[in-house]
């Protein structure tokens, strides 16, 4: 009678850990952050994100790999290179970081960026190459701040890190 008593609970937990969709890596990741953060999280292996839910109803997203798309609320007043590979996104109700993966050279890149921002009305407030491979500018338009930073990596093309903020 306990053996019965024991596959029939074992049972009933494979088809709800079936039922439930999720693999196992899945919930203990989701576990982990909710343990570390104290709010909810969503772990999508098969998409790449990770959707952590506030307790005041906010939410934070993250993606990355190569199911990783620019977000719908992405503005049109910002630079984007012509050609691009999204490598991650995290967005949050009053900010945005996209990181991507562009062919071409910092120079160029660079020039491209500023001439787009200018173009949509961005105002430069700071500019600074320390190095040959790296660049930061940083804009502030309505409101809003964005930072460009170009680094050109020892891979063919060049990282481009867009960070998008409301001012309060």
């Amino acid at each position: 009678m306990r053996n019965t008593r024991l596959i029939l609970s074992a049972s009933l937990a494979c088809l709800a850990l079936v039922a439930c969709g999720k693999s196992p890596g899945e919930r203990a990741a989701e576990a982990a952050i909710e343990r570390a953060t104290g709010q909810k999280a969503n772990v999508d292996a098969d998409t790449g994100e990770v959707t952590i839910e506030g307790k005041d109803g906010q939410s934070m997203r993250i993606a990355g790999g190569d199911s990783a798309k620019l977000p719908a609320a992405f503005p049109k007043d910002v630079y984007l290179p012509s050609d691009y590979k999204v490598l991650s996104v995290m967005e949050m109700p009053d900010a945005m970081v996209v990181q991507l993966d562009s062919p071409g050279t910092l120079a160029a890149l660079a020039e491209a960026s500023g001439k787009k921002m200018a173009t949509e009305g961005w105002k430069q407030t700071l500019s600074m190459q320390q190095a040959a491979d790296q660049q930061v500018t940083m804009y502030e338009k309505d409101k809003r701040s964005a930072t460009v930073s170009l680094v050109d990596d020892e891979a063919p093309g060049v990282k481009i890190n867009l960070q998008l903020a409301k001012q309060q």
